[in-house]
């Protein structure tokens, strides 16, 4: 049985990202998670915790978990569970995956562009586990996710050859190309050799690695290079080999 997790908020968008670990299950059995976050109330009041934490969801998030609870039905080997975190730290999340045995975190563009603070740290903590990430694009469900292109960083232990052996049991898709980005290349001029590539070879997913990194809300956020593309990045964890 495969585990997916998906962080959310119940924006549109979730509605993809279910479709896409339904697709990724490879008709085998799985369950996938959906994970609500929320800050802990800062309060002493006992009846004001829980009137807080029980808050209704708005009309539209309603609708979304709807639409995924009809999407679920029409598959008979997808389970749906809700699980709704008040507080997160590291151990909590990783604690979390451990527990659920998830193969896959998806994450979607409306998630990665919260403000909320609690989001923010989520993706982050998420990015420091061992579970490899699937961030897509509003445009996902154009891309079949089976030819992809490797991006390697000088800092990168990883070849092609190891990556393609790393993801060939869980993921169809096969590595067909592979760039290599420096330290002093700012990833605006490779787009366009890039794009190139992405065409001649009908790219549809781009592959990067990462290692954990110190939490921090301070530091800006620098356009990645699979953020110009526009296109799904499988994100996997350096420490797995």
């Amino acid at each position: 049985m495969k585990n997916l997790l998906i962080p959310t908020t119940l924006e549109a968008d979730t509605i993809n990202a279910v479709k896409t670990a339904i697709r990724q299950s490879k008709d085998e059995k799985c369950t996938i998670l959906l994970m609500i976050v929320a800050d802990v109330p800062d309060t002493e009041s006992a009846s004001f915790f829980l009137r807080t934490i029980k808050s209704e969801m708005r009309a539209s998030q309603k609708n979304v978990l709807n639409q995924i609870r009809t999407i679920i039905k029409e598959n008979e080997n997808c389970t749906l569970k809700i699980h709704n975190q008040y507080g997160i730290s590291s151990p909590l999340i990783k604690n979390l995956i451990e527990f659920h045995n998830i193969c896959l975190t998806i994450v979607t563009p409306s998630y990665k562009a919260s403000v909320k603070k609690i989001q923010q740290q989520c993706l982050q903590l998420l990015c420091n586990c061992k579970s490899p990430i699937l961030h897509l694009t509003e445009n996902c469900e154009e891309y079949d996710l089976s030819k992809a292109l490797y991006i390697e960083t000088i800092k990168s232990r990883f070849h092609a050859e190891d990556v393609q052996q790393l993801i060939q049991n869980d993921f169809d898709c096969k590595i067909v190309s592979q760039a290599k980005l420096l330290e002093s290349q700012v990833p605006e001029d490779m787009t366009a050799m890039l794009s190139e590539a992405i065409s001649k070879n009908q790219i549809s997913l781009l592959i990067e690695t990462r290692k954990p990194e110190k939490i921090s809300f301070k530091k800006k956020h620098k356009k990645a290079i699979n953020e110009l593309l526009g296109l799904p990045v499988l994100s996997v964890y350096e420490e797995l080999v």
